[in-house]
């Protein structure tokens, strides 16, 4: 079954200890050698009882929001300043007073500031807000043409501006250019481009105007998986760059993008990891302004273990892949550093509770950083904050 994956927008490695509670020991030889990581449990407070959602920075000042269960059944957003360090404070968290109907799809950085990309989602419309975080001020606000809820988005940082992904309807994606204006309204272009959430993503590095929408078509048969690639300009008008062919002998069960440089980038599992017969295959795309061309790959084998998807976190001229691995329930997480031109593996850290994943991160401009990962205790989802260094 082919999964789809969120990917996060910064660089990632890791090294853990949990300091609050017993530190997690291996019997598997395999998990007993991977590295530590210094981790602490996401504060709850009194009012709150769990956490469902959580978004990361891709800002050098960096930061999460999460969305708080809170015991009465509503929910509300709450921001915290990581400050690259897992240790936070809940009585320093910022509460973001929203509104019912409305939830974030995105956090970043502005003038020195965070702010929070919001969907209020009301009479039949989806509005689309820019809300400074410390003081909860509207920076802009635009009504979209979207059809339907918006219930999820992901945000991709551009050389001025953002390109949002938001997803509505029964499986739908648009995708609205945002930039800055200092001393007027923001500007938003809405791309004539629609797509199914399952199978898209857009990703951009930072140092160009123009997005890119990776697209999973289908399996040209059993060897290769082809995706499509979509240019956006700055305005948001399209344009097909063509398809590209990677080899995933076995079938395709997930895959993320990124971009690199002038490259784009694909993290494939391939294979079954059910039955723990699978590989990470890490290909480079080239020709983003003109004809496509698979320039490389390379494969990583993975025996007899579960995989969860890969995830990509990187600054638009380097990144990393993280990708967790289960055995007997215990899990690890296997990091890979990459850039446009090679792929090194860099071996394993953590060992985690059944069922653990990476759903959030950010890196400094010190080259460290923290992230969230998320695991199940009981019926409440429980979030470690661990320390990134790289």
């Amino acid at each position: 079954m082919l999964r789809k994956i969120k990917i996060l927008s910064s660089l990632l490695v890791i090294s853990c200890t949990t300091p609050e509670t017993k530190q997690i020991e291996s019997n598997w030889g395999e998990l007993g050698k991977a590295g530590k990581i210094t981790c602490n449990q996401w504060p709850v407070r009194e009012t709150e009882l769990d956490v469902s959602q959580m978004l990361a920075s891709s800002t050098v000042g960096g930061g999460f929001i999460a969305t708080m269960r809170m015991r009465n059944g509503s929910q509300i957003p709450v921001f915290a300043d990581g400050k690259s360090s897992s240790d936070l404070d809940g009585e320093e968290f910022v509460t973001l007073p929203i509104g019912r109907f409305a939830h974030v799809v995105g956090l970043a950085e502005w003038a020195g500031e965070p702010i929070a990309f919001i969907i209020q989602n009301r009479n039949d419309r989806a509005w689309l807000e820019i809300r400074a975080v410390r003081n909860n001020r509207l920076v802009s606000r635009m009504p979209t043409p979207i059809e339907g809820d918006v219930y999820s988005g992901r945000i991709s940082l551009t050389a001025k501006g953002w390109w949002l992904q938001l997803n509505h309807g029964e499986a739908e994606a648009s995708f609205v250019k945002v930039t800055p204006e200092a001393d007027s309204e923001w500007r938003f272009s809405l791309a004539p481009l629609k797509t199914s959430t399952r199978f898209a993503s857009i990703v951009s590095n930072g140092s160009d105007l123009a997005g890119h929408v990776v697209e999973f078509v289908r399996g040209k048969n059993d060897n290769v998986s082809q995706f499509k690639v979509t240019k956006l300009d700055n305005s948001g008008k399209p344009k097909n760059l063509g398809t590209v062919n990677v080899p995933t002998k076995g079938g395709l069960e997930s895959w993320s993008a990124a971009a690199i440089g002038s490259r784009l980038m694909l993290a494939v599992v391939r294979g079954d990891s059910m039955i723990g017969q699978a590989s990470l295959i890490v290909a480079a795309i080239a020709g983003t302004g003109g004809e496509l061309k698979l320039e490389w790959s390379k494969e990583f084998p993975f025996d007899d273990v579960h995989l969860a998807e890969p995830a990509w976190v990187g600054d638009g001229s380097k990144a990393m892949i993280g990708i967790m691995k289960w055995m007997d329930g215990e899990g690890a997480l296997s990091r890979f550093r990459v850039d446009a031109y090679k792929v090194d593996a860099l071996g394993d850290v953590g060992v985690f509770e059944k069922g653990t994943v990476l759903v959030a991160g950010y890196l400094n401009e010190r080259s460290d950083g923290v992230g969230a990962f998320r695991y199940r205790e009981n019926e409440l989802w429980k979030y470690k904050i661990c320390k990134l260094t790289l």
